[in-house]
């Protein structure tokens, strides 16, 4: 149980780490914690059994040595990647294929929002996708392109949509939806993914 000043209500949530947590309010009842797991129990085992699942999937993968599938771009790929001097070679040419996708990706997002980023960064972000500073500059990681063009989309569009509202309120998801879609799918594929897109050169 983790109390917090931002959460607005009792609110149940598995971590990356597979640990069961639920955010309160400062003067939520400690009961209504209590009673909100007991009420999900199930679907706390069903998140848990995700990230074992995940988790053994990570451990029994090919090794880069041996040949590992990347799908980059939408493309799947066989990478073979034998040192250091070649993990920081193929690196270096995700990142470069990244910041051409993204920033065709941006051009053509932006015009659909009507809005105009004052710049574009690749980055490895370790806990974000992306991000949007108030002076109009956005952030991606590069290891965006080793997730499905779609997913990007969303990532990008999100993004973008936080130069014309700043927070995660009606008016931000309304315009997202409006541009973008039915967006829940690309963020349960992040969530579900994270590991695996983040390790992908481990």
């Amino acid at each position: 149980m983790r109390r917090s000043p931002r959460a607005r209500r009792v609110r149940l949530m598995v971590t990356e780490d597979g640990e069961a947590m639920v955010v309160m309010p400062l003067r939520a009842a400690e009961r209504e914690a209590a009673d909100l797991f007991h009420r999900h129990r199930a679907w706390v085992a069903r998140q848990q059994a995700k990230v074992e699942e995940r988790r053994i999937h990570l451990a029994t993968r090919p090794s880069l040595a041996a040949g590992r599938v990347l799908t980059v771009n939408g493309v799947a790929r066989i990478v073979r990647v034998s040192s250091a001097a070649e993990r920081d070679a193929l690196e270096r040419r995700l990142r470069r294929e990244a910041r051409e996708v993204i920033a065709d990706r941006v051009a053509l997002r932006a015009a659909d929002l009507e809005v105009e980023p004052r710049g574009l960064q690749i980055r490895d972000q370790k806990s974000r996708w992306g991000s949007a500073s108030r002076r109009g500059m956005l952030s991606f990681s590069w290891r965006l392109v080793l997730c499905p063009p779609e997913v990007l989309d969303y990532v990008v569009v999100h993004e973008l949509a936080h130069l014309r509202w700043g927070g995660h309120g009606v008016r931000f998801w309304r315009l997202v939806e409006r541009v973008y879609g039915d967006h829940r799918a690309a963020r349960r594929w992040l969530r579900d993914h994270n590991d695996e897109i983040r390790q992908a050169l481990d």
